[in-house]
């Protein structure tokens, strides 16, 4: 199976997190992903035609598409659903006429081998897109913990690695793919404590599946310090913007 030491996330951690709570009232930027994404998709030439796989979007898969996550609690309940993770597509070759990932990918070890994969899978023509976390996200959050770990004494990895940008239309054509285009978007959130956007993220699964996660335990202590840093940061109605870069990407094989 080989070396998984150096994988950034635990895949079992992270389908345990994606199917702990249901999305309800925190799916905002689910639903704000998945709007973003099909607008960008409309404007594109028609592609051929056949299966459609949309991984990640849930309720918001469109009719039709197969519906993919790495937890079955995040399957819409209808339709063709799948279970699998994206470094690890189980289609042959030429099988989709596209491929969709909405918020997933930054989840991902191997994201140059779940590109290779996604080409191999489509036909040819057929188009790649994806909308993931990127860049500089949640820096807000990054800074109120560094601060307590710091007055605390041992820094401790509390938000994960993230893809930069700037290599991601080189990742696209080293998998393969032409045409590869790459928008960032800034999204912001506003939040009136650290506790209520811990409680969103965690409602996301987006939180406890770091592989090498800290094992310095969170002491009252340490979280009140980092509640106060984040503060910190509040505008005049005591509320804190934190800001979230959105990575869009397309390809299409040749």
């Amino acid at each position: 199976m080989g070396d998984t030491s150096a994988r950034p996330f635990d895949p079992v951690l992270r389908q345990r997190a994606r199917a702990r709570l249901p999305l309800t009232r925190a799916d905002f930027l689910l639903r704000h992903a998945c709007e973003e994404l099909a607008a960008r998709e409309a404007l594109l030439p028609p592609g051929p035609e056949g299966l459609v796989l949309t991984l990640g979007a849930g309720p918001f898969t469109p009719a039709g598409h197969i519906a993919a996550d790495v937890a079955p609690q995040r399957l819409p309940g209808v339709g063709l659903q799948l279970l699998c993770e994206e470094d690890s597509l189980p289609f042959g070759d030429s099988a989709l006429a596209r491929i969709r990932s909405v918020m997933l990918l930054h989840g991902v070890n191997d994201l140059p081998g779940a590109l290779v994969l996604a080409r191999r899978a489509l036909v040819s023509g057929g188009r790649w897109l994806a909308v993931f976390p990127a860049g500089m996200a949640l820096p807000q959050v990054r800074a109120a913990f560094l601060e307590a770990d710091m007055a605390a004494g041992a820094i401790a990895a509390r938000v994960g690695p993230t893809v930069d940008p700037a290599q991601s239309a080189a990742l696209l054509q080293r998998a393969g793919f032409v045409e590869p285009v790459a928008e960032v978007v800034e999204v912001r959130a506003r939040y009136p404590d650290l506790a209520t956007l811990a409680r969103d993220a965690r409602a996301m699964g987006e939180t406890g599946w770091l592989a090498r996660r800290s094992r310095v335990p969170m002491t009252r202590g340490r979280w009140a310090a980092a509640e106060a840093a984040f503060a910190q940061g509040a505008e005049a109605d005591g509320k804190v913007t934190v800001t979230l870069e959105l990575l869009f990407l397309s390809a299409r094989k040749p």
